[in-house]
């Protein structure tokens, strides 16, 4: 059996663990990830993509915690695009420059103010008729339409951006803590190697809880948000926007993304409070009720011949009081460990200058020789598991 011994070892290959492993190779250390499924499984995988600057939390006429933490995101990321962010993503697959959201013909003049006012006019602006997008020009179309400052981004070309220049150091393994004398000193894996680090980061989502238990960070409680999310496939027509209305005027009634199907069809991927409110409903019964949200939402469109799936997914994050959603992202450290999560995507790069923050060593990259294990298996989208 074989002692390995990188500097960092960095367990789940979601967003978090792969951002992690490249802001660390990037700063010199000699850092390694392991997955045990697939890389970008479960929580990434099923994100919409959408690089957002936090106004979907604001929609009750003001700011909040949560919008105001993520309101450098989208200049953030539009730098690493550029090549000059925390990461370079240049040439990284951007689904949409533009995000929209649009209202019904019933929304407040309170609202449609507060969109208006000089602390959002950097974050939100009026678009003229003239320059609706394709799915708009309608005259079914009587609501309000503005432009954000938000991105969409292809999930699984992200995944890929960050793992592939680094996927010598990306391992496929589910690694088995190690304690002594109430501290964590190595892990475990499958094959009877072991990984000895200055270091342990605890990047799993769901998996955190397990690997956590009985190390010094087993007092950090994880909680579970459940959504249940719609999938469209069929001729239809690019949208990514939210739909706000005085039905649900203080967070998105949906929202919607596009994506690539097969046979040159597109998926609508619905989220907002749809999915929120589709926790507690079965396939079925959600299906109908997207069915009725986009007859009155978007009339104009047909559906006769579209096909439907759904697919729960369980946002994991650190505990909160009333199971609340957290403003920020989390990291605890004790001793030589540390356990995460980013709390949404649009956070990655927050998430990265906290573990920075908290690392407290020195770098000392390319020093460990590299284990004979395979690489993770890419995730396969929703719609791909759902309709090919």
């Amino acid at each position: 059996m074989s002692k390995y011994t990188p500097q960092v070892a960095v367990i789940g290959g979601g967003i978090c663990g792969l951002w992690l492993l490249n802001i660390l190779r990037k700063r010199g250390f000699d850092a390694w990830l392991f997955e045990k499924t697939s890389l970008g499984g479960e929580q990434t995988i099923a994100a919409q993509g959408m690089i957002h600057g936090g106004l979907k939390y604001a929609l009750g006429g003001f700011t909040t915690p949560s919008s105001e933490t993520i309101a450098n995101m989208p200049a953030t990321w539009l730098s690493c695009l550029k090549g000059h962010g925390p990461l370079d993503l240049s040439g990284l697959e951007i689904l949409s420059d533009d995000y929209f959201l649009f209202s019904d013909g019933a929304l407040s003049s309170k609202v449609t103010a507060f969109f208006a006012s000089k602390s959002l006019q950097a974050r939100i602006s009026p678009v003229n008729k003239s320059r609706y997008p394709h799915v708009f020009n309608n005259p079914g179309f009587k609501g309000s339409l503005y432009r954000l400052q938000d991105v969409v981004l292809a999930t699984p070309a992200l995944i890929r951006k960050l793992a592939e220049p680094l996927i010598r150091y990306i391992f496929h393994a589910e690694p088995a803590v190690v304690m002594t004398d109430g501290q964590v000193t190595g892990l475990l894996l499958e094959s009877g190697d072991t990984i000895t680090a200055d270091r342990y980061i605890f990047a799993a989502g769901a998996g955190n809880r397990a690997l956590i238990a009985k190390t010094p960070l087993e007092s950090v409680k994880m909680q579970i948000r459940p959504l249940h999310q719609v999938m469209v496939k069929g001729n239809l027509p690019l949208l990514y926007a939210h739909a706000v209305s005085l039905k649900t005027a203080n967070k998105p009634r949906v929202t919607f993304t596009s994506h690539a199907g097969s046979n040159g069809e597109t998926v609508w991927y619905l989220g907002g409070n749809l999915a929120e409110r589709g926790a507690t409903l079965s396939s079925d019964a959600l299906i109908i009720d997207a069915r009725h949200e986009i007859a009155q939402l978007l009339p104009w469109i047909k559906l006769d011949s579209v096909q439907w799936a759904t697919l729960e997914v369980n946002r994991i994050e650190a505990a909160q009081t009333s199971n609340a959603r957290p403003d920020y992202p989390f990291v605890k450290s004790m001793g030589n460990s540390m356990v995460c999560w980013p709390t949404k995507l649009t956070l990655a790069p927050m998430l990265g200058q906290m573990v920075l923050e908290n690392l407290l060593i020195e770098p000392g990259s390319g020093r460990a020789p590299l284990p004979e294990l395979p690489t993770p298996p890419y995730a396969r989208t929703p719609w791909e598991h759902a309709f090919d």
